[in-house]
């Protein structure tokens, strides 16, 4: 599915959002640019609200760290006793640490960012309309492979094996639609820079630093992972790289306060050295056979 369709999907599917929501061809009031007019074919029941229409729009913010917008205006009437501030909640939720997978490999979470609310005074309707604005950083979670060796997959493999139970993106197969549970935390490992730090005859060595991000809905959970990753990483002292080379830990920092989303909580510096050349084979050059 593409991104529109993911977020439709992961609206309509849950209960607590469509019990609220009036209906349009027996589905939950929810679209995407625009709604249809009030007069149109496909309501059921007598009125049109509540109702969701979203928009976002994926381009880049680098000020704001994120790879996009998403808008969902929430449009309820006055005269009703379900209020924006009600549903506000439970689509807030719908959207909290889920990571959603487009059919071209992009993942993309989101990070709530403020909500304001609104009034259209619309003559000749029955009530005032009233909503609630509520806006979105679009995250995208890109996969971090580089090249041989590549400390990504090496930290990716390293917290998988000591955390089995974990998705780790770029490591696991990742669903469509994927929640983090306290049980399942998912981790991301975003590359952030590499420097060369020196160089030998045989060996050019690189500075790589890391960030580690770990998805929980549970504070708690995001702590003592964090706390426990770090912990063996110190007693380790290397992670062995998939060519079984060591990646040196020159630097290890963990931030319990930072956003989760766009930050991370571990930050890596990985030290780990390029081959200049490679292992030569033995060539046979000449043979002799000696007959007895």
């Amino acid at each position: 599915m593409i991104l529109n369709e993911l977020l439709h999907k992961r609206f309509v599917d849950s209960e607590q959002l469509a019990k609220h929501l009036a209906t349009f061809s027996g589905m939950p009031a929810v679209f995407n640019p625009e709604a249809p007019d009030d007069n149109q074919e496909g309501w059921e029941g007598k009125t049109q609200y509540p109702r969701v229409i979203y928009n976002f729009d994926l381009q880049a913010n680098e000020e704001r760290r994120s790879a996009g917008v998403l808008s969902v205006d929430l449009e309820c009437q006055n005269t009703t006793e379900v209020t924006p501030e009600a549903i506000e909640l439970i689509i807030r939720d719908c959207l909290r640490d889920v990571i959603l997978k487009t059919d071209n490999g992009c993942q993309y979470c989101f990070a709530w960012a403020r909500t304001e609310a609104f009034t259209i005074d619309d003559t000749g309707k029955t009530g005032m309309v009233i909503g609630s604005e509520i806006r979105f950083d679009i995250l995208e979670y890109s996969l971090q492979e580089t090249s041989d060796p590549d400390p990504i997959v090496a930290v990716n493999r390293y917290i998988k094996g000591l955390y089995p139970e974990c998705l780790v993106i770029g490591y696991d197969r990742m669903e469509e639609i994927t929640e983090p549970t306290k049980e399942a935390p998912v981790i991301y490992c975003r590359l952030i820079s590499v420097d060369k730090s020196r160089e030998t005859n045989t060996v050019a060595w690189m500075d790589g630093r890391i960030a580690v991000h770990i998805l929980c809905p549970e504070g708690e959970v995001r702590m003592k992972m964090a706390a426990d990753i770090v912990n063996r990483i110190s007693l380790d002292g290397e992670i062995i790289m998939l060519d079984h080379s060591p990646m040196f830990i020159k630097r290890l920092q963990v931030n319990y306060k930072s956003d989760y989303l766009k930050d991370g909580q571990i930050y890596i510096t990985g030290h780990f050295g390029l081959l200049r050349y490679r292992e030569k084979p033995h060539v046979m050059k000449k043979t002799q056979v000696e007959y007895k």
